[in-house]
């Protein structure tokens, strides 16, 4: 395995909620991606939505002692198809970063969103994962599942809502108790499970602070979850099945990053991770219908790369996918490490993708067609 003198710049960090979340996975990824002889440029997003970087942005440590405000700034030159690191002054302009590939590490919106995927298209740098589509549908929930309904995958019914009052209107027509979350958004930032009407506006009144759609559904009766990941090596292949463990209620931000009451990373493995039991204890048709209905979903909403699949599995036995995350916590190595498949496998084989040569397609047609005589400029 090598990416000997690849240049990969991990983007990470950004404006979501889940900004430090981001953080964790880029500094997984990022020592074993230089390990297997990789040229990584740690492009770093502040809260406040610069761009930084500085060789001491792959540790987790500078993270642990501050959010960093200072370091080179960095830009993204359209045109040239290169980042420029450096402040421009007329004494000193800024130094080419040339890159090979971008490697998003965010979380949530302005990243995992396919915002990161539009600007490498239009810079013409190759993207792991996926898409701007793939990307951005995915982090829709409502619309995701209207798409993923229709093509007979299995999902709990939702209300989308635009303001307060929809939101109640929409919470009359539905079963309680109810669960209501930001329409985009992840790590169960703002998600609340609402079981009588006093709590139900407090509920709303927090998602929206995280989204301008909430959508509200019948909480799932004694629901577990269940989590699958996906990535794409000519067919979709599936890792392992994992149960995320919990308390009562939905999985909580806590429960799913913070047990001991401060943020941990993933484990290597399930072993004495009080978060969850790798694999699953469940029976083995379970197990392979969450696996298809993983890949189905893949390739349905046209991903790329790696991606987790959620679902919940209600007291009586039925199976309701819940979400599709394109850049998951850790990219869910652990899954694929329980799965016979190493990180530095995974981060080779993602880059590789992203760096195959697309299929030849004619993007701009030759000559000016407005030309006097030309076809659009006959006279």
């Amino acid at each position: 395995m090598t990416l000997q003198g690849v240049r990969v710049a991990a983007i990470f960090g950004g404006t979501s909620p889940e900004h430090e979340i981001s953080v964790i996975t880029a500094c997984q990824a990022m020592p074993v991606m230089g390990e297997l002889g990789a040229r990584v440029i740690p492009i770093y997003i502040t809260k406040r939505g610069r761009w930084l970087t500085d060789p001491s942005f792959s540790d987790l440590t500078t993270f642990r002692r501050a959010l960093p405000e200072a370091g080179d700034p960095v830009v993204l030159d359209l045109e040239a198809g290169i980042f420029r690191q450096g402040a421009t002054s007329r004494l000193r302009s800024p130094r080419e970063l040339p890159a090979d590939v971008v490697f998003p590490l965010t979380h949530g919106g302005q990243g995992e969103d396919g915002v990161l995927a539009a600007l490498g298209q239009l810079a013409r740098i190759p993207v792991v994962g996926c898409g701007v589509l793939a990307g951005a549908l995915a982090m829709d929930k409502f619309r995701s599942k209207q798409l993923l309904q229709s093509l007979g995958v299995p999902v709990v019914g939702a209300r989308l809502a635009r303001s307060k009052e929809q939101a109640l209107e929409g919470a009359a027509a539905l079963a309680w108790p109810l669960v209501v979350k930001p329409n985009r958004s992840g790590s169960s930032i703002g998600v609340s499970l609402v079981e009588t009407g006093a709590q139900l506006e407090q509920a709303v009144e927090l998602a929206f602070q995280f989204d301008w759609e909430v959508i509200l559904e019948p909480a799932v009766k004694g629901a577990q979850d269940l989590n699958c990941a996906i990535r794409s090596c000519g067919t979709p292949r599936a890792s392992e099945v994992e149960r995320p463990l919990k308390g009562l209620g939905v999985l909580s931000y806590e429960e799913k990053y913070a047990p001991q009451g401060k943020l941990l990373p993933k484990g290597q493995d399930g072993k004495g991770d009080p978060r969850r039991e790798l694999p699953a204890e469940i029976p083995s048709q379970l197990r392979q219908e969450i696996q298809r209905l993983s890949a189905s979903a893949f390739e349905w909403l046209g991903c790329r790369g790696t991606a987790r699949v959620d679902f919940l599995l209600s007291d009586g036995g039925e199976l309701y996918l819940n979400e599709v995350n394109t850049i998951p916590g850790s990219l869910a190595f652990y899954l694929w490490e329980a799965s016979g498949v190493s990180f530095p496998a995974l981060l080779e084989d993602l880059i590789n993708e992203a760096m195959a040569p697309p299929p030849a397609v004619q993007l701009v047609l030759p000559g000016n067609l407005l030309a006097e005589h030309a076809v659009l400029g006959k006279r």
